[in-house]
């Protein structure tokens, strides 16, 4: 097919799904100001035959607007966001580099609701109140009409249903990464609030961000029966995993990327250097997580035990290998939550039978953090356990009550001249 470096360009490619269309352009790289080659999936070339209808799709998807023109003095919402895309959200190192997983989701969020709906739109005609009723549609309003799948993977079409405020609230943030990006680049001016605060017009549309999700927590009592049910030696590894997560707080992505040679042993401290999620090493989550955690002489021990039966204990292999694939690559974390952690939460009574929420690794950290908020360890050392950047975060995981607020609760109680209830 032709190619226009100003347009971009048509192709097809064979994938697991078909022969399938791809729109291409070239994008200016950040680091050297090289243009490299980039694509979009259009879709499989059943549904779009002719070159005719592939090129009506590049234009409904907006992918124009991926094209690496210079930005004039009227930008586009869409220009912004692909000036964002090359420049903020790839680049590879400094302030603002973000995680793996973070710039995927980002990246839907923009592809999927943000740029169709506003990636024609003057950014600066965008007003707070068209923003917020975008947002309440989102929550009130099936999405996904006359939107067909462009993912090779994709065997069939996405149920629509409404968007929940959560996740409405991280598209949200998505669109306001955009404008704060551009705002600092000089594309858009900045505007402040009352307080001399820059703002823009996302934050100044009003949505909801109550989550109805709670984390389950295991108590002290329920992680004595789920350990007694891994106590065997065929789920030594299983064993050892769930000491690991609950003593340490790492993240599962962490854990489960752990090689012996990350273990020191004589200053008592497990090294985080790398992360794997999606059956892939990745940098981790951010820099401030790329430290270490304390390791008591017991978790060193249960590691060391696990160390000699398992088949893998060279420096550079996977603390917790894979045996099917011969220690290539790590245990996946969520089978091993399946199969094994899951069944003992549920001889615990922490989860019912067929529990469908969310129970897992992670888990394991927000029980810890709640043991330690309960038992009035200072907020300042759960942060540094659990390597949050912000104490705010850290609160979040410190469910329940704890003696310090019930004898707060009781001195009111004490000061109203209420020493027992009324019989």
């Amino acid at each position: 097919m032709g190619r226009n470096k100003g347009e971009g360009w048509l192709r097809i490619k064979n994938y697991a799904d078909g022969d399938t269309v791809l729109f291409c352009f070239q994008i200016l790289r950040p680091c050297d100001g090289t243009h490299v080659e980039n694509h979009k999936v259009v879709g499989l070339l059943k549904d779009f035959p002719t070159e005719k209808s592939q090129w009506a799709e590049v234009g409904r998807l907006q992918y124009k607007h991926l094209l690496n023109r210079s930005i004039g003095s009227t930008p586009t919402f869409g220009e912004l966001a692909e000036h964002f895309r090359v420049n903020e959200l790839k680049k590879a190192s400094g302030i603002g580099k973000k995680a793996d997983e973070t710039i995927t989701i980002l990246e839907h969020n923009l592809d999927a609701f943000v740029i169709p709906r506003w990636g024609a739109s003057i950014a600066r005609e965008i007003e707070p109140l068209q923003i917020e009723d975008w947002l309440v549609e989102l929550n009130t309003k099936p999405q996904g009409k006359d939107q067909k799948s462009t993912g090779v993977k994709s065997k069939r079409k996405k149920k629509k249903k409404k968007l929940a405020w959560p996740t409405i609230g991280k598209i949200r943030s998505a669109m306001s990464s955009v404008f704060k990006h551009a705002q600092r680049h000089g594309y858009l001016p900045a505007q402040f609030d009352e307080k001399g605060r820059v703002s823009n017009p996302v934050l100044l549309a009003r949505s909801k961000y109550n989550s109805t999700y709670k984390a389950v927590v295991v108590e002290p009592e329920q992680m004595i029966v789920i350990l007694e049910e891994l106590d065997a030696p065929e789920t030594l590894l299983e064993w050892t995993l769930t000491v690991v997560h609950a003593t340490t707080a790492l993240r599962p992505e962490e854990c489960f990327a752990l090689k012996w040679s990350d273990i020191d042993w004589k200053k008592q401290k497990i090294n985080i250097r790398r992360a794997w999620s999606k059956g892939k090493e990745t940098p981790g989550k951010n820099e401030g997580s790329m430290t270490q955690v304390p390791m008591h002489p017991l978790v060193a021990e249960c590691l060391l035990n696990w160390r000699k039966e398992s088949l893998y204990h060279e420096d550079d292999d996977w603390v917790f290998a894979s045996v099917r694939e011969k220690g290539r690559i790590p245990r996946s974390a969520s089978t091993a939550a399946k199969d094994y952690l899951r069944p003992a939460m549920v001889k615990a009574g922490v989860i019912p039978e067929g529990y469908k929420g969310r129970a897992g690794w992670h888990n394991l950290r927000h029980s810890l953090a709640t043991y330690l908020g309960a038992n009035e360890v200072n907020l300042p050392v759960i942060q540094s356990i659990l390597r949050h950047r912000k104490q705010s975060t850290t609160a979040l995981y410190t469910h329940g009550v704890n003696s310090a607020q019930l004898a707060a609760q009781a001195q009111y109680l004490a000061a109203i001249g209420m020493t027992q209830a009324k019989e």
